[in-house]
C-alpha cells in the first residue's frame, strides 16, 4: 500500500465525527494524499494543495524571523474567526514532508476542532511509524499485465500481406 491508502485507512474512523470540515493531507509540494470535503461547493483539490502549501510555506519564511529554538515542529497556522477558518499542522515520515489541514465552517467550539486535530496528528505519528508504504506499483497494475513478450512481438513485427 501508498501513502494514499494508509491515510484513507487512518482518517476513516478517526474524522467521522467532525461536521463542517474539509480536511486534507497534503505533500509538501501541493499534491493532495487524502481529501474529506464537506464544503458546499466544488472544490479543486489541487487549489487547495497549492494554497495550503504556499501558505505553509510563507508562515514557516515568516517564522524563520523568530529566534531559533531547539525544537521547532510544533509551529502551525491558523487563520480564523470565532466561527469559521483554516488550521494547517506539518508533519513528517521519514524524510518525506506532509501538511494535515482542515477547513471548517459553523464551529460552535474552534478552539476544540483545533485540539482534536492536534491529537488525531499524535496518533497520526504513531500510526505511520509502524508502516512501511510500498512506492512502486505492481505487476498486477499494469494496463495490459496478461500479455506475453510473445504477443508484443508479433504487434510490432512487419508482416507482408
Amino acid at each position: 500500500m501508498n501513502w494514499e491508502d494508509h491515510f484513507n485507512i487512518f482518517f476513516k474512523d478517526e474524522l467521522s465525527s467532525f461536521n463542517n470540515c474539509s480536511f486534507f493531507v497534503f505533500r509538501d509540494d501541493g499534491i493532495p494524499m487524502y481529501v474529506k470535503s464537506d464544503l458546499a461547493k466544488e472544490i479543486d483539490n489541487n487549489a487547495i494543495g497549492a494554497l495550503m502549501g504556499g501558505s505553509w510555506q510563507a508562515a514557516k519564511a515568516l517564522a524563520s524571523f523568530l529566534p531559533q529554538e531547539e525544537d521547532d515542529r510544533y509551529f502551525r497556522f491558523s487563520f480564523d474567526k470565532s466561527d469559521r477558518g483554516v488550521y494547517i499542522l506539518p508533519f513528517s515520515v521519514g524524510d518525506m514532508s506532509f501538511i494535515f489541514g482542515g477547513i471548517f465552517f459553523d464551529e460552535v467550539n474552534p478552539g476544540l476542532m483545533k485540539l482534536r486535530m492536534r491529537q488525531i496528528l499524535e496518533k497520526l505519528n504513531t500510526y505511520v511509524k509502524g508502516v512501511k508504504p510500498s512506492m512502486k506499483k505492481g505487476r498486477e497494475d499494469f494496463l495490459f499485465n496478461d500479455i506475453t513478450d510473445n504477443e508484443v512481438d508479433q504487434l510490432f513485427s512487419f508482416k507482408e500481406a
